[in-house]
C-alpha cells in the first residue's frame, strides 16, 4: 500500500471517530443499557450537582432533596433548612409540613413546628354532614345536644316526621338530618325506642357523592349512640386543599391523630383532582379502595399525571410511588421502569431538582437518622431487622416501632408483628396465572398477592407495549404516534420527544450524514483505480510477466505460470498487401487503457 493511502485512511478514521463517540455516549446515556443501581446513582450525582449545599433552592425543594437522603450534601442541607425557619415555621403551612417530614426523616426535634401546623386548623365551609338513624320498624329518637332534649318521629318508610332542634333539620327527602355548623364538636346523644343503627354522612357541597364516617354504631331498644362532627382542615385564611394534605401526612409521620382532617381530604379530592388525591387519601387511611382507584388513574399502563396537574407527571409518578409503592401490583414495577427509562442523560428528571428529589425518593428509599447529630446513625431498616412493613392502621400500638426502624414510603409503619387476614376477609381475590389485578395487591395469610380490585383478563403483549409504549384509539396532545404495532386498529402513542432525545437523535442523523460523504470522498480520490477495477472486472483482463519481464495476457484464474507462446508455422501469403496485426487496430481508448496498467505495474 503507497503511503498517499495511508494518510487517506488515517485521516478518514480521525474524522470519523469524535462522531462515533459522541454517538455511542449518547445512545448509553439515553438507552436502558446500565443497571437501575446505577441509573439511581447517577439521579443523586445529579442531584448532588444542581442542590450544591441547598442554599439556592426553594424551601420545598431543600425538604425534598433531605427526603431523598443524597449522602455528600445531607448535612449541608439539613443546616440549610434549620436556618431558614422563622420562629417555628417556614412561612406557610406546606412548607412547613415538609420540612416537619424532612428534619423527622434527619432525626432533629419538630415538637415545636408541629404544634405550629396544630394551631393553623379552621372549620371547613364546603363540607355538608347528615346524621343517619335506621331502624327495621317505625320509632321514636331522642336528640340530646347543648343540655337540651329534642324529639323526632321516623316512620317505617325510614323518613323523619319533622326536625329534632335548631341544630337537625331534614334533608335528603327527609331521610336524614342535615347538622348545622353550630353543633359541630358538640356531642349528639340519640336514643331510640326500637333498636337503630346511627352514624354521620358528609360530602363536598358541590359534588353528588356522599361519604359514610368510619363506625357506624348499633344500639338496642332505649340504648344511645354518642356523635359528633369533627372536621377541620389547614389553611392561613381559608381551606387550602394540598397544605392540608401534606400537614396531615406530616402530623401522621410523627405520631399524631388526623382523624378530624380525614373528612375534608377525601370530601373534596373531587374538586381538588390536580394534586392527585388518591395519593394522599391512601397514605393517610390505608383504604384499598383508595390505592385500587390510584392504579385505575395510571396514564398507559406507566406513569400518573393528575387532571390538570399542578406538579406534572413526573412528580405525580413519584407521589403514587410514596403511596403504594409496597404493594405487589405490576402497575408499580411498571411506573418504576418508567421513571428509569425516562430519566435524563444527566441523571437528573426534566432538569429540576424538586423532580429529581421526589423521584429518589420513592424509587430509593434511603432511611434517614437517629439522634439528629451531624454524621449521626442511620435508621435502621424495619425488613432487616425482621419486622414487619404494615398500614399504621393494622399494627397495634405496642408493636408499632416506627420511631426507630425504617419504612420506604408514607403509608407504613414498622410492626413487631404483620397480623395478617386471609385474602377473602380483606375483600379481595386470588387472580389466575391467565389474569391481573386492575387495583392493589397486598400480602395475605394466604397468598401475597391479594387482589383488592378485580381480576381482568390479561392481553397478549404487543410491539409497542414491550417497548413501554401505550395502545390508544388516538395520541393526546402531550403525545406522538411511533410505528409499533398494536392490536384492535389502535396506534402506538408515546410522550412526545423531549429536546434531550431530539439532541441525542441529532447526533445519529449528524453520524449518518458524516459517513455518507466520507463514502463519496473516497469513491472520488480513487476514482480512477475504481475505473480501472471496472475496466479489468468487465473485460476479465489480467496483467502477467513472464520470466523475462515480458507482461503476458493469460486467462483468469487459470493458475499456469506464464509462458511464451507458440506459434506454429504458417504459409505466408504469395500476393496481397502485408496484414496489419491485432493490436494496431485498437482504438485511441483502448491505447489508454493499457498505459494505465502499465503505470499501476511499475
Amino acid at each position: 500500500m503507497k503511503k498517499t493511502d495511508v494518510f487517506v485512511i488515517l485521516l478518514l478514521i480521525l474524522l470519523i471517530s469524535p462522531l462515533v463517540l459522541a454517538s455511542n455516549h449518547t445512545n448509553v446515556s439515553n438507552n436502558s443499557t446500565t443497571s437501575s443501581t446505577s441509573k439511581i446513582g447517577k439521579g443523586f450525582q445529579c442531584l448532588e450537582e444542581k442542590a450544591i449545599d441547598c442554599q439556592s433552592l426553594t424551601t420545598t425543594e431543600v425538604a425534598l432533596t433531605i427526603l431523598a437522603t443524597p449522602d455528600n450534601i445531607f448535612d449541608e442541607c439539613v443546616a440549610e433548612l434549620e436556618s431558614r425557619k422563622n420562629s417555628d415555621n417556614w412561612g406557610n403551612i406546606k412548607d412547613t409540613a415538609l420540612a416537619v417530614l424532612a428534619l423527622d426523616h434527619a432525626g432533629k426535634n419538630t415538637d415545636s413546628s408541629e404544634s405550629w401546623l396544630l394551631n393553623q386548623t379552621r372549620t371547613p365551609t364546603d363540607l355538608i354532614w347528615y346524621l343517619e338513624q335506621d331502624s327495621d320498624a317505625e320509632t321514636s329518637c331522642n336528640f340530646k345536644y347543648n343540655t337540651n332534649d329534642y324529639t323526632a318521629s321516623i316512620t317505617e318508610g325510614k323518613k323523619f316526621q319533622s326536625n329534632a332542634g335548631p341544630c337537625l333539620t331534614r334533608a335528603q327527602s327527609n331521610f336524614w338530618l342535615e347538622v348545622g355548623n353550630n353543633c359541630y364538636n358538640q356531642d349528639i346523644i340519640v336514643s331510640c325506642d326500637n333498636e337503630f343503627i346511627a352514624t354521620l354522612l358528609y360530602k363536598n357541597k358541590n359534588s353528588p357523592t356522599i361519604y359514610v364516617l368510619e363506625g357506624t354504631s348499633t344500639a338496642p331498644q332505649y340504648g344511645s349512640v354518642t356523635l359528633n362532627v369533627k372536621s377541620k382542615c389547614f389553611g392561613l385564611s381559608s381551606c387550602d386543599y394540598e397544605a392540608t394534605a401534606w400537614a396531615t401526612v406530616a402530623l401522621l409521620k410523627t405520631g399524631h391523630n388526623v382523624e378530624e382532617y380525614i373528612p375534608y381530604i377525601i370530601a373534596m379530592a373531587d374538586t381538588n383532582k390536580r394534586y392527585l388525591p388518591e395519593a394522599f387519601v391512601f397514605m393517610i387511611t390505608n383504604y384499598d379502595d383508595y390505592a385500587s382507584q390510584l392504579i385505575s388513574r395510571q396514564k398507559l399502563g406507566d406513569y400518573w399525571e393528575a387532571e390538570g396537574s399542578a406538579n406534572g407527571r413526573f412528580y405525580d409518578t413519584a407521589l403514587a410511588l410514596l403511596a403504594i409503592g409496597g404493594s405487589s401490583a405490576e402497575q408499580v414495577s411498571n411506573a418504576e421502569n418508567w421513571l428509569l427509562f425516562s430519566q435524563g442523560s444527566n441523571g437528573c428528571w426534566q432538569n429540576s431538582v424538586k423532580d429529581t428529589a421526589i423521584i429518589l425518593w420513592a424509587l430509593e428509599g434511603r432511611s434517614g437518622r437517629l439522634g439528629g447529630s451531624v454524621g449521626g446513625t442511620s435508621t435502621k431498616y424495619c425488613t432487616e431487622s425482621n419486622y414487619f412493613c404494615v398500614p399504621k392502621s393494622e399494627c397495634p400500638q405496642l408493636s408499632d416501632v416506627g420511631n426507630n426502624f425504617f419504612c420506604p414510603g408514607l403509608s407504613s409503619t414498622c410492626c413487631t408483628t404483620q397480623n395478617l387476614k386471609t385474602c377473602s376477609e380483606y375483600g379481595g381475590s386470588i387472580c389466575s396465572t391467565d389474569k391481573f389485578c386492575t387495583g392493589n395487591e397486598r400480602d395475605a395469610l394466604d397468598t401475597d398477592s391479594c387482589c383488592t380490585g378485580t381480576c381482568e383478563e390479561r392481553l397478549e403483549e404487543t410491539e409497542c407495549e414491550s417497548q413501554f409504549y401505550s395502545c390508544q384509539d388516538s395520541c393526546q396532545d402531550s403525545q406522538e404516534e411511533i410505528s409499533y404495532s398494536c392490536n384492535l386498529g389502535q396506534i402506538c402513542c408515546r410522550a412526545k420527544t423531549t429536546e434531550q432525545e431530539t439532541s441525542s437523535k441529532s447526533w445519529i442523523w449528524i453520524l449518518v450524514v458524516a459517513i455518507i460523504l466520507l463514502l463519496i470522498a473516497i469513491l472520488w480520490i480513487y476514482r480512477e483505480k475504481l475505473n480501472l477495477l471496472w475496466f479489468q472486472s468487465k473485460s476479465k483482463f489480467r496483467k502477467e510477466k513472464d520470466d523475462k519481464g515480458f507482461s503476458r495476457s493469460s486467462p483468469p484464474g487459470s493458475g499456469r505460470p506464464p509462458t511464451r507462446p507458440f506459434f506454429p508455422p504458417t504459409r505466408r501469403p504469395m500476393a496481397g498487401p502485408p496484414r496489419t496485426r491485432d493490436y494496431d487496430r485498437r482504438d485511441k481508448e483502448m491505447s489508454e487503457t493499457f498505459r494505465r496498467l502499465r503505470d499501476m505495474s511499475k
